[in-house]
């Protein structure tokens, strides 16, 4: 089960959260807010929180996300970003050159690493790529190794810190699978509209 909660029409506390997660145990609980509040963000995650997506995220993407969420992934606003420190110790454990990003992967692990800044899980990468979903798990393994981070989530900030974005072409033929009635609301409006 999960619950996405809309930050604009209610303000959920942290007691609201964990009242969920007691009430609904083994839950999945995201919260969509009107903008990136860092501390907000932070709380929602203390209190038991598995996702927090900014409203203005993609139709795609967003859809892509709470099938992270539900695949049992944590899942982090781009704006993050942002806000990490650019101090020498975090970036003396990763390779100095943006250039060198192209160097340690192949193009078809920099296309996935595309689709793991967008949030795409494998499924969808698979799809958009007409590759196997094991073919993708061998690569996504084989770009945490190579970038020698723990996770996507890693992978894709690191991806941003050296000059690889999520930008992948949108023709309808390579535009990811997303279920009918998700998709009517996403062509009526490019970007996601929640209901108060």
């Amino acid at each position: 089960m999960m619950f996405v909660l809309d930050q604009g029409s209610d303000n959920y506390s942290q007691d609201d959260i964990r009242g969920l997660q007691a009430r609904y145990p083994g839950s999945r609980i995201v919260l969509l807010a009107e903008n990136f509040d860092f501390d907000n963000m932070v709380a929602a995650f203390r209190a038991g929180a598995h996702g927090y997506i900014v409203k203005d995220i993609p139709c795609e993407s967003l859809v892509g996300s709470l099938q992270l969420v539900a695949l049992g992934e944590r899942v982090l606003p781009g704006a993050l970003v942002d806000r990490l420190p650019s101090s020498p110790a975090i970036g003396s454990a990763l390779p100095a050159a943006s250039g060198e990003i192209q160097e340690l992967l192949s193009d078809r692990e920099i296309e996935i690493l595309r689709c793991l800044v967008i949030g795409y899980p494998n499924k969808l990468i698979s799809r958009r790529l007409d590759i196997s979903e094991a073919t993708v798990k061998v690569h996504v393994k084989a770009i945490l190794r190579k970038l020698k981070v723990q996770n996507r989530t890693q992978a894709a900030i690191y991806a941003l810190h050296h000059g690889i974005d999520g930008a992948l072409a949108e023709s309808e033929a390579e535009r990811p699978w997303v279920p009918a009635a998700i998709q009517a609301t996403c062509d009526a409006n490019s970007r996601v509209m929640v209901a108060a």
